[in-house]
């Protein structure tokens, strides 16, 4: 994942917690931000990896480069070249060792909080709402995009990212497969009211209906209709 998507669901979680009883928001939004930061650890981690290797493989051949250099007899100018070549593999090698130390204990870290906020990510996801998690929003006319969403009981807040640089947050309710979502945009403030509806017996991964605009903005529409399906 990257970063910006992780910057996505933090913010999905703390726009959560406004909508939570303070007793229950508290474990629930940290065990998901620090889910989602201990598997961005472990993404970055195995770039590491292929990068600490790729170094390790400078060193090891300049060390050897110079111990052959020496038993063929090379001038001392021609080693220390060498030595001066070497030390800077050396220290990349060191910087690549540290990138993955600093990586592991920020992943360590994150999973502690994890257990300590309340167990597992699955037990956690089991609690979570139907339509908490991650997805693919079009809004027509003409705007694709996704969006993040958690659900506690009928109360449901999150984020959103629109083609075109829109950007924002959802809230609102589902009652009896019946949602009720209130865009709040980053530039234009509250702007439309999405109603749609979701079978959460025959198909919970998606979700249709039509939006209205709260506000009338010059060369905006003014209605449309809205899907989402769940990423995978």
């Amino acid at each position: 994942m990257t970063r910006s998507g992780v910057a996505l669901v933090v913010v999905a979680a703390v726009a959560a917690c406004f909508a939570l009883p303070a007793g229950a928001q508290d474990a629930r939004t940290v065990a998901i931000i620090h889910a989602r930061l201990a598997a961005e650890n472990l993404a970055e981690l195995e770039k590491l990896q292929g990068r600490l290797q790729e170094a390790w493989t400078l060193v090891d051949a300049g060390n050897g480069a110079i111990l052959d250099a020496q038993r063929q007899g090379a001038s001392l100018k021609s080693l220390r070249t060498q030595e001066d070549q070497l030390q800077q593999l050396e220290a990349k090698l060191l910087v690549r060792l540290i990138e993955m130390q600093r990586t592991r204990r920020e992943m360590l870290t994150n999973r502690a909080v994890v257990e300590a906020a309340g167990g597992s990510v699955q037990s956690r996801k089991e609690q979570a709402g139907v339509l908490t998690g991650e997805w693919n929003l079009k809004v027509q006319p003409g705007l694709t995009g996704s969006m993040y969403l958690v659900q506690q009981g009928t109360l449901i807040s999150g984020t959103y990212e629109l083609s075109g640089g829109w950007t924002g947050s959802l809230r609102g309710t589902l009652v009896a497969d019946k949602i009720r979502l209130e865009r709040i945009d980053s530039q234009l403030g509250f702007a439309a009211i999405f109603y749609g509806e979701v079978d959460l017996e025959a198909d919970p991964d998606a979700v249709r209906g039509r939006w209205e605009a709260t506000q009338l903005a010059t060369g905006l529409p003014s209605a449309g209709g809205w899907s989402a399906s769940r990423k995978e």
